[in-house]
């Protein structure tokens, strides 16, 4: 029963994985090969330099959502290196995540092609909120589960909570934000990113590796 459990768990995080790995990589389809709009086969050099420099918000949506799917992957991986068992109710969670956050690639690319709007700004924002409850769901249910090893802290748990809440307050206002500040939301997304860089609770480096 222990193999099946940990070859269950390896499935589990293996799905998870290439679900992650396949989103960020949609991100680069936000991305589009300048064509000329007179009939031309190739735009001139001076041309293409000017349209590749107004590119410049898909560049900055194409970052901002990399770092955050690329975040969200290693908070997932810290999560459930620390992780015992799981069950019905955490892969039930967790394909709820994954749901979100193949939608992020869409969110990015309106982003950067209707920059500066209420309406796209406040789609990434819902979503990434969305993104961020799923993960505080599957939080409580693992620790209302008990399923984390034995040598996890309740301190190590209480820290990963606080960290998690703190992100889906910042993402909940940087949504209601943007209906009325698009900008001054595109900056708190970032911020929260970059919160998320520090390592906290399981994903400290003073946890227990697995």
């Amino acid at each position: 029963m222990a193999n099946l459990a940990a070859m269950s768990k390896t499935r589990f995080e293996a799905f998870s994985d290439s679900v992650f790995a396949f989103a960020i990589t949609l991100l680069v389809l936000g991305f589009a090969i300048p064509v000329a709009e007179d009939g031309q086969t190739h735009l001139s050099d001076g041309a293409l330099a000017q349209t590749l420099l107004k590119m410049w918000p898909n560049g900055l949506a194409y970052v901002l959502s990399f770092a955050v799917i690329g975040i969200m992957w290693q908070n997932h991986h810290a999560l459930f290196r620390l992780v015992a068992r799981i069950d019905r109710k955490t892969v039930a969670l967790n394909l709820l995540l994954l749901m979100f956050t193949v939608f992020i690639p869409f969110a990015t690319q309106l982003l950067g092609a209707y920059k500066g709007t209420h309406s796209a700004t406040f789609l990434y924002g819902a979503l990434l909120t969305c993104c961020s409850t799923a993960y505080n769901l599957l939080l409580a249910h693992l620790c209302r589960a008990k399923a984390f090893r034995p040598e996890v802290t309740a301190a190590t748990l209480h820290q990963t909570i606080v960290a998690y809440r703190v992100g889906w307050a910042t993402y909940a206002c940087a949504m209601l934000v943007s209906l009325v500040w698009p900008y001054a939301s595109a900056i708190l997304y970032a911020l929260i990113t970059i919160y998320y860089i520090i390592p906290r609770g399981v994903d400290s480096d003073l946890s227990t590796e697995a």
